[in-house]
């Protein structure tokens, strides 16, 4: 995954020559959505990769006491260039969301009135409880690094991005209130899954649709 990939691929640049197990306490560090949950099997994957890549290389590989071997990397010219291709091609980027929730939507009818707007509560409930956490942290940490506080230490950027995801699940949360509302007071009707008829109207304007679109295609090839 380019994410995980651009994550180790940075700590090494920063904190280089590091070897896998700091790399693992720096993420663990930053509890971030989608960042903290990176596991350690992934962070070695993507150290050989990278190393198979050209983007890092192997310093050394030493052993202390009986412990396991421990292998120490460092960003190389081409990692560096890497890094800072992707790096920019990402904050530029404004990419759709891949929720598995929009994706669900869709089939929403399947489920009953009742149950959807059970679900949709039920999802307004536990993002709360997500921001709740977030906002606790938040007032528990300092944007200030102090000697001996690092546990206690979130820098300022990370703050607002944590302040960005909090405001998002807020959204999110907000409109699951109102649809779930809206639901039950039948200001919005989801209607049952589609009848035979209906179904059988859908493929045939998916079919006249298809068949403009290849019909279109075709012409472009031989104007």
């Amino acid at each position: 995954m380019w994410s995980t990939r651009l994550i180790v691929l940075g700590l090494v640049r920063w904190l280089g020559p590091v070897h896998g197990y700091l790399v693992r306490r720096e993420i663990d560090s930053w509890r971030m959505p989608g960042v903290s949950e990176i596991g350690a099997g992934s962070i070695y994957h993507a150290l050989k990769k990278l190393t198979a890549d050209g983007q890092i290389e192997v310093v050394a590989t030493e052993s202390v006491d009986d412990r396991p071997a421990r292998t120490t990397y460092r960003i190389t010219a081409r990692g560096e260039a890497e890094f800072q291709r992707t790096l920019r091609e990402k904050l530029w980027e404004v990419a759709g969301s891949d929720d598995p929730f929009h994706t669900a939507w869709s089939f929403a009818t399947v489920l009953t009135p009742a149950e959807n707007a059970a679900m949709l509560r039920q999802r307004a409930e536990v993002l709360y409880g997500r921001i709740e956490s977030v906002t606790v942290l938040l007032a528990a940490t300092s944007p200030e690094f102090t000697e001996g506080a690092e546990a206690s230490f979130v820098p300022p950027h990370a703050r607002a991005l944590l302040k960005r995801q909090t405001d998002l699940w807020n959204a999110d949360a907000e409109w699951c209130e109102d649809t779930a509302g809206r639901i039950e007071s039948g200001d919005l009707a989801l209607g049952p899954d589609p009848d035979a008829d209906q179904a059988a109207h859908w493929r045939e304007s998916i079919r006249s649709e298809r068949f403009a679109e290849e019909s279109a295609q075709w012409h472009s090839v031989f104007e």
